[in-house]
């Protein structure tokens, strides 16, 4: 917008210069032809007197001398018998006769500069005729001074119209820019970023909109994580009924379960009240959290008779942009879902890896595959369940800077790829 702003100033500028001063320098032109052409009318009506009293010789030259066209040699003055007197320069015989018959005054024009002719009426009716040559630097005197003049005036007004613009164009451009840039930094999860309000009555009222609207995200979002943490806190009652009966009937695993359940529901609370801009520079080990995870799921396989392996190439920590708590929940959801939509006894691989600067996570197994259907939307399943598990695991995946895929699987059946930056990569 600035540049449009600068360019329509200066477009009108040059054209209001331009209706302007070329008129006015010719003017300026006209006015100098008229001014030397006077001054000729001028010398040559002070020797009117001169030549109707006395045509003295000498007299008339020493009056011719006073004038400023006699001074410089450019005043010629033929009398009645036809004698000259004055500049030397040839005779236009055609304009001296008119002169005398017409007995009027004329100009006229010999290349770039003029002659100017007036006749004398003597005593006893005779006629002498006076000529002053105007050449082309007197017809044009100060011109070229004038012209400069305006030329400098005129690059003035076009810089001075430049310059006021690019301060105006400033003062609506920069609060705009400043608003944008609290725009991008709302998008990118700053939930404290306000505008600055200031600058033109449009622009403060958008900036005043933004904040007001700023001020009612961040209402809604400590209403939900509220929400959120008081319905996981809600859970605790009775998961711990659970545990104590648990814990009284001697179950040891169902209470290592429910241990583990209200584990994942503190966690959760926990995560529900941390701010959005917290922990936005978490890491975690993928590669150790996944042997944990896998330990744990692998008793459960060897109970369920199925076959199981975890791959990790190349050994050796794979540093994520996740929490260990955010990695483990997605591996539980991922390897939950294997021993939830497929049959007892179907073999799964886990193998973690890298491309690149990018770490992929892969849970494979030798089930039916995947059903038909947008699997990925959010609360859709083809298997009947609430179909949260892959959108969380795929929210996971997008906070870490990666992606989720399902692909076939080597095993026969499905497999699900988290694919994300490795947290050393640039």
């Amino acid at each position: 917008m600035r540049r449009r702003l600068l360019a329509v100033t200066l477009a009108v500028t040059t054209l209001l210069v331009a209706a302007f001063a070329v008129p006015l320098a010719l003017l300026v032109r006209d006015v100098a032809r008229d001014r030397a052409i006077t001054g000729a009318e001028r010398d040559m009506a002070a020797l009117a007197p001169v030549l109707a009293v006395d045509p003295d010789r000498e007299l008339l030259d020493a009056a011719m001398a006073l004038t400023a066209a006699g001074a410089e040699g450019r005043l010629s003055l033929w009398l009645a018998d036809g004698s000259r007197l004055g500049e030397a320069r040839p005779s236009d015989r055609e304009a001296v006769a008119l002169a005398r018959a017409q007995r009027l005054a004329f100009s006229r024009t010999v290349g770039s500069d003029v002659d100017v002719y007036a006749p004398v009426v003597l005593s006893g009716g005779a006629v002498a005729v006076l000529r002053v040559h105007v050449p082309e630097s007197r017809l044009h005197d100060g011109v070229t001074t004038a012209w400069s003049i305006l030329a400098v005036l005129a690059v003035a007004l076009l810089v001075l119209a430049v310059v006021a613009t690019d301060r105006l164009a400033r003062s609506v451009t920069r609060p705009a820019a400043e608003l944008a840039a609290t725009s991008r930094a709302l998008a990118s999860g700053d939930v404290t970023a306000r505008a600055e309000v200031g600058g033109p009555p449009e622009i403060v009222e958008a900036g005043a909109a933004l904040n007001v609207l700023a001020d009612r995200i961040d209402e809604l979002l400590v209403a939900e994580r509220e929400r959120v943490a008081d319905l996981s806190h809600r859970l605790r009652t009775p998961l711990t009924a659970l545990r104590l009966g648990a814990e009284g009937q001697g179950i040891q695993s169902l209470v290592n379960d429910v241990d583990r359940l209200e584990a994942e529901v503190t966690e959760l609370i926990r995560s529900a009240r941390r701010p959005l801009h917290d922990g936005v520079q978490v890491r975690c080990d993928l590669a150790s959290v996944v042997e944990e995870r896998v330990a744990f799921w692998g008793a459960l396989a060897d109970d369920d008779g199925r076959t199981w392996s975890c791959t990790i190439s190349p050994p050796g920590p794979h540093v994520v942009r996740l929490t260990a708590a955010d990695a483990a929940a997605a591996v539980d959801v991922l390897l939950g879902n294997v021993f939830a939509h497929t049959p007892e006894g179907t073999a799964y691989a886990v193998t973690v890896g890298r491309a690149g600067d990018r770490v992929q996570l892969t849970v494979g197994d030798a089930g039916p595959g995947f059903p038909p259907g947008g699997l990925l939307e959010r609360g859709v399943s083809g298997a009947g369940s609430t179909g949260l598990g892959l959108d969380i695991v795929s929210s996971a995946a997008r906070s870490a800077g990666g992606e989720l895929r399902l692909e076939p699987s080597p095993l026969g059946g499905a497999a699900v790829v988290i694919d994300v930056p490795s947290a050393d990569a640039p």
